[in-house]
């Protein structure tokens, strides 16, 4: 039986997003890219005009190299286009920088977009999800455990394996992932939920076998395969932040003419058909 505060979650949710405009994408199954990932071409750009309104999206493959091709044709874009407003993945920017090779090579496509937009003298706004919008969204969609596996897991312990927290796991959890991350988002835990102790029950739970660093598998964390439950729950988290984005491009749109806008480009091919549809409605 169904816990009576999941139902009321679950109801408000609905009635939340009730008439909410949602979009055609494409599966994460079926997006074109090489068995690492790729793009058939990067950075991926896509131009749309309906009227007086244009539209361009720029997919990236993240880098911070400078002398990478892809940063040339970002520029070339941004030049060309002249754009009112930069809708940006990674969240608000705030940085300045003093030179376009320091932008990227700090921050990579952020940095650049971030200083072209300064030079410019225009805005550059986040196209992101609010984490805990999507934390509530994929504990509708799934459960509360599985919402917090798949952010535990994809936001703390995939960077913590690969060099970008120093420190002991468990206490590194608690200060970067539960306090500086889900508390300052805004997402509320129990008291037990708060544990490390916990994420490695659930994590038992959902993988049967104790959780370790050499054992979590992140191919078990992309939304291009089927091998595990944990591949649909990172789809479903994609598709949120897609629909999110989509409308956040339709409601600028309304106030801008030229808008540009840069995000990883697996999202990028996701939304395509639906960048078309928010052109015809405009």
């Amino acid at each position: 039986m169904k816990h009576p505060g999941y139902i009321l979650l679950l109801l408000l949710f609905i009635a939340n997003n009730a008439g909410a405009q949602h979009y055609k994408l494409v599966s994460y199954l079926n997006i074109k890219v090489d068995s690492m990932g790729h793009m058939q071409r990067n950075p991926y750009v896509i131009s749309l005009k309906n009227k007086n309104k244009q539209l361009i999206v720029i997919g990236t493959e993240h880098s911070r190299d400078t002398l990478s091709p892809m940063f040339k044709a970002i520029e070339d874009t941004f030049y060309h286009f002249k754009p009112q407003v930069i809708i940006n993945e990674g969240g608000n920017l705030y940085k300045t920088y003093p030179s376009r090779n320091k932008a990227v090579s700090k921050d990579g496509e952020l940095g650049l977009e971030k200083f072209l937009a300064d030079k410019a003298g225009i805005k550059t706004l986040n196209g992101d999800e609010p984490d805990k919008l999507e934390f509530d969204e994929l504990t509708a969609a799934y459960s509360k455990d599985e919402a917090l596996l798949f952010f535990a897991s994809e936001r703390f312990i995939f960077p913590y394996a690969f060099g970008q927290y120093s420190g002991e796991l468990e206490a590194v959890y608690d200060s970067v992932f539960i306090k500086k991350y889900l508390d300052k988002e805004g997402v509320r835990l129990s008291p037990e939920e708060r544990k490390f102790s916990y994420y490695t029950k659930i994590y038992k739970q959902y993988f049967h076998q104790d959780f370790s660093l050499d054992n979590i598998n992140q191919l078990y964390f992309t939304p291009f395969s089927r091998k595990h439950h944990f591949n649909d729950v990172t789809r479903k988290s994609k598709e949120l932040r897609d629909q999110y984005l989509l409308k956040q491009i339709a409601e600028t749109l309304k106030h801008h003419d030229r808008v540009l806008v840069v995000f990883g480009g697996w999202h990028v091919l996701a939304i395509e058909p639906a960048l078309k549809q928010v052109m015809e409605e405009l």
